[in-house]
């Protein structure tokens, strides 16, 4: 099951291939990546203890890296310092002990392998790539320029058993 949500426009003229292409697209998706950190839950076993950190991953091609660098120095998250960490190809493993993974371009095969990879596992998965929601990602940031929109994947939510407040499915409505 799909949701889509309208997400604040951009001003006209920015016009990108993805969100992430532009500065302001990079501060929207990470604005957002950090409100799901700290609204999302967790079950509380996927962290090794009370001193663990909230690991926040990036695989593929990411122009995230820098802006989420900034904006999680010195940044706590469910009262855990956040961790930001790079996961290569291969290292499902490691991708698996993170909280949320936002996954940039890596091509179509390599991204369905590494979301059916996380697909049981309390990871929240993110990316603007396109149809990343329907390959099996949880969270997606669809279209461009000043039609934007947050597709999430709730039958993916519910098998990581991801838990999101209610009241963010109600200002969505279901897509095919």
């Amino acid at each position: 099951m799909l949701f889509l949500f309208l997400l604040p426009q951009l001003p006209a003229g920015a016009h990108a291939e993805q969100l992430s292409d532009t500065d302001l697209g990079r501060k929207v998706m990470v604005d957002y990546i950090v409100h799901f950190a700290h609204h999302l839950q967790w079950p509380i076993d996927v962290f090794n203890g009370a001193s663990a950190p909230f690991r926040i991953c990036v695989m593929g091609e990411n122009e995230l890296v820098a802006p989420l660098t900034a904006r999680l120095h010195h940044h706590r998250i469910q009262g855990r310092m956040a961790s930001l960490e790079r996961v290569n190809d291969g290292e499902m493993l490691r991708a698996r002990r993170c909280q949320i993974v936002v996954m940039g371009d890596m091509g179509a095969e390599r991204l369905a392998q590494a979301v059916g990879a996380l697909e049981f596992f309390p990871v929240l998965t993110v990316s603007d790539v396109r149809r990343f929601a329907n390959l099996g990602g949880m969270v997606e940031f669809a279209g461009s320029g000043a039609n934007l929109a947050l597709q999430l994947n709730k039958t993916r939510l519910d098998r990581a058993e991801l838990k999101m407040g209610n009241s963010l499915f109600r200002l969505s409505r279901e897509i095919n």
